[in-house]
């Protein structure tokens, strides 16, 4: 077996050592060099990987399949895994913000406990920049942010969380590709929807909050949805079937809070209907 290492490849391919050494990632080092130290391959597994590697312009990064609802759960739920990655895929997932958004975010520009997060980014629209968070990425976010003042939220604990860094642990620990997370997001929701759906509804229609219902519990606060159940429904939310939901004074008609809730099927299946109608009332007035 004839054995080589990236400085050799580089030369022999005419191309940088750091562009070699990603060629050579998808193969297995066979030792070391005992006086350099350096990683030596197996000459003809690196010639195949050069060989194989794609054309000019192609984004080798965008290859990777959508992560699947029941991966993301498995993912998020995993107290093994450090609060900045979770918190940045689950930042992808439900907000589908881009990985340099999120990279860029300061802890000032969270709020779990209004369960937003304010983006400087020209790809969101501008009723202040701010995205609602859901009760977990909420929850994720706050620890996170591990009781700081200030800094960047995506924190390793020693120093911001680089480009490079996050694409890398996503290999590493969730087997994905960085941005398998936000495509997983999108690809979950019925119709492939870019943006999630937004309704407003006056707080009296409100359900129980779902930390006291219990976890999964739909939390479509309009009572009205639920034929069959007029006081609450009591459905399994799905964690991909999040609303937008602005919950509304029924006296003042001033916003209360704003956050990503779980609906169930059925609810969310009845969302064009309710948008309609607050169109029309809208119009009305």
């Amino acid at each position: 077996m004839e054995l080589t290492t990236v400085r050799e490849c580089a030369s022999r391919w005419q191309v940088s050592e750091p562009h070699a050494r990603r060629i050579l990632a998808a193969v297995e080092p066979v030792d070391r060099d005992t006086t350099t130290g350096a990683k030596r391959y197996d000459l003809a597994e690196a010639e195949a990987a050069y060989s194989s590697r794609p054309g000019p312009g192609a984004r080798t990064d965008l290859t990777t399949a959508a992560v699947s609802p029941e991966q993301f759960e498995k993912l998020i739920a995993d107290k093994d895994i450090p609060a900045a990655h979770r918190a940045l895929w689950s930042l992808l997932w439900e907000g589908g913000l881009k990985v340099g958004d999120v990279l860029s975010l300061d802890v000032r520009d969270v709020d779990p406990e209004a369960h937003t997060v304010a983006v400087d980014s020209p790809s969101h629209s501008a009723d202040g920049r701010l995205v609602p968070l859901s009760d977990a990425t909420a929850a994720l976010t706050r620890e996170a942010v591990a009781g700081r003042d200030a800094g960047p939220l995506i924190f390793d604990g020693q120093r911001p969380l680089s480009r490079e860094l996050a694409s890398r642990a996503a290999q590493e620990i969730a087997h994905h590709n960085i941005h398998a997370f936000r495509a997983g997001g999108q690809m979950a929701r019925p119709h492939k929807l870019e943006h999630l759906p937004r309704v407003s509804y006056e707080a009296a229609d409100e359900a129980p909050d779902s930390r006291e219902a219990g976890a999964g519990v739909c939390q479509c606060p309009c009572v009205h949805l639920h034929a069959s159940q007029p006081d609450v429904c009591t459905r399994a939310g799905e964690r991909h079937l999040l609303v937008d939901v602005t919950r509304l004074s029924p006296e003042t008609g001033e916003v209360i809070d704003r956050r990503l809730r779980r609906f169930c099927a059925e609810c969310f299946m009845t969302l064009p209907e309710q948008m309609a109608g607050q169109a029309d009332r809208r119009r009305a007035h």
